[in-house]
């Protein structure tokens, strides 16, 4: 049986779903709506991701169903749980490859700019370089102390979903841990302020994931 709903468009049987409880999106603001809520669930997943009691399985269903939703609305792909985690487990992978001494993991958390919250763990080397006792450690031309990269730069977009801005924002590491052992990074002050609406660029692979 018809209903009205059969005359209406895909985006307006969506908007109609959202004022079903309360909230009122309109039909040009829905991509942007729907792209506002696939970010706050990235940042909250790669925020609590490692810490106990996290709802993972709602934070799931929810990734998947807006990525869905906009499969059906022709909007631009937003990534799924599993693609945002394989992500954030790809930063690590990168800065790792790049490290040559004895390393280890060091959990660290984005204070502010476009990845405020995101939490993460980095690998970094296990002791500094060279060390305080080496009669020679002045002759070294490069060093280093023991934890996570110093500098960290991460992928951002901006605007519009259909034709975004891209760039990089890139982070700095603080001067030690927290009493829990967390280091923090702040956004290089050195650096110009990325643009207005900034967001996390979370990449997606060229296929699905099996």
């Amino acid at each position: 049986m018809n209903t009205l709903t059969d005359h209406l468009s895909p985006v307006a049987n969506a908007a109609g779903a959202y004022a079903r409880g309360g909230e009122q999106i309109a039909l040009d603001a829905m991509d942007l709506h729907l792209a506002d809520v696939a970010e706050n669930a990235a940042c909250s997943l790669m925020r609590f991701r490692f810490r106990a009691g996290f709802p993972h399985v709602a934070y799931h269903e929810l990734l998947s169903a807006v990525a869905a939703l906009r499969a059906v609305l022709g909007f631009s792909p937003s990534p799924t749980a599993r693609e945002v985690m394989a992500w954030q487990d790809e930063q690590r992978a990168v800065h790792a490859a790049a490290l040559k001494a004895p390393k280890k993991p060091y959990p660290v958390r984005f204070v502010d700019g476009p990845y405020r919250g995101v939490e993460m763990v980095l690998d970094g080397p296990t002791v500094e370089y060279p060390s305080a006792d080496d009669p020679l450690g002045h002759l070294a031309s490069s060093r280093w102390i023991a934890g996570p990269p110093a500098f960290v730069p991460l992928p951002i977009v901006w605007g519009d979903t259909a034709w975004p801005g891209h760039g990089t924002v890139r982070y700095r590491r603080e001067h030690g841990p927290d009493r829990d052992g967390m280091w923090m990074f702040r956004m290089r002050t050195d650096d110009p302020a990325p643009p207005e609406g900034s967001r996390p660029y979370i990449t997606m692979p060229a296929r699905p994931v099996n």
